[in-house]
């Protein structure tokens, strides 16, 4: 059995979550091509990347309801959501425990929605925030 299918079916998050996640998507870097703004998905894994980079604490999340398929999560989605458990708890072995593992990167994906949404009330939604955001990526490498 590969990650993706010990993980179970969703990960949490809340209905106020989900809403701030749809004003998000109404910003102009975070439109698809197609216009409809960018998944879920997409959204979670840039928080919880944030929240990881910027050292935020996790943040927990009240009256968490599953509202992100993990079919929509790749591989690597997964790997880099185990990988943020390992280093949290220290411990090798919560890669056997999915539901640990989805509560970490849920509690760290909330924190970093409110990096994000501190972004965009500061630099707006377009170049300046992409900009800010690719800056934030390569100092995270270079930690």
């Amino acid at each position: 059995m590969g990650l993706k299918e010990s993980f179970g079916r969703n990960i949490n998050i809340n209905h106020e979550i989900r809403e701030r996640y749809n004003h998000i998507q109404s910003g102009f870097l975070f439109k698809g091509e197609d216009n409809k703004g960018v998944d879920y998905k997409y959204l979670f894994m840039m928080c919880l990347g944030l929240a990881y980079t910027q050292k935020c604490s996790p943040k927990t999340v009240k009256n968490p309801v599953g509202l992100l398929n993990i079919s929509s999560f790749s591989e690597d989605d997964l790997w880099t959501i185990a990988s943020i458990a390992v280093e949290t708890t220290g411990d090798i072995r919560i890669i056997g425990k999915a539901a640990e593992m989805r509560k970490i990167a849920t509690e760290y994906a909330h924190a970093g929605l409110d990096v994000l949404e501190d972004l965009i009330a500061e630099y707006g939604s377009g170049e300046n925030l992409e900009l800010v955001l690719e800056k934030i990526g390569k100092d995270s490498l270079s930690m």
